[in-house]
C-alpha cells in the first residue's frame, strides 16, 4: 500500500514538472482553434469582388495578392480597405510612395495584424 501512495505521488509530481501536458492533452486544442477564428464581415461573393475592384482599378500587377487581401475584406472592413488601396494607388501614381502595393500591405499588417493574431 505505501509503495503504491509513493508510485502515485511520483506520478503526480512527473506530472507538474512536465507542465500539465499529460492531464487532459485534447482539453485545449479546440479551445484554442475556436479563440483564433476571426468572425466574418462579409460573405465570399463581397470580399471577391472587394479584391477584384483593388486588382482592376488600383493594382494590375498585384493579381497573384488577390487571395490575401479577400481574405482581408471578409474579416474586416472592405470599404475601408478598398479605400486605402485606391489611396496607396494615388500616392503612387504621384510619386509619393514607390511602390503602393508594399505599403498597402504594410498598412494591411499594421492595422489588422494584432487583431488576427500575427503578432
Amino acid at each position: 500500500m505505501a509503495k503504491e501512495n509513493e508510485r502515485k505521488e511520483a506520478k503526480e509530481r512527473k506530472r507538474k514538472q512536465d507542465g500539465g501536458l499529460l492531464i487532459n492533452p485534447l482539453s485545449n486544442t479546440t479551445a484554442c482553434a475556436r479563440a483564433r477564428r476571426l468572425p466574418c464581415t462579409c460573405g465570399y461573393a463581397e470580399a471577391g469582388d472587394a479584391a477584384a475592384e483593388i486588382v482592376a482599378n488600383c493594382f494590375p500587377h498585384g493579381a497573384k495578392d488577390v487571395r490575401l487581401w479577400a481574405w482581408y475584406c471578409r474579416h474586416f472592413d472592405r470599404r475601408l480597405i478598398v479605400d486605402r488601396a485606391y489611396f496607396y494607388a494615388s500616392c503612387q501614381r504621384q510619386g509619393e510612395v514607390r511602390d503602393g502595393v508594399t505599403a498597402f500591405q504594410a498598412w494591411l499588417r499594421k492595422e489588422f495584424g494584432a487583431k488576427g493574431g500575427a503578432r
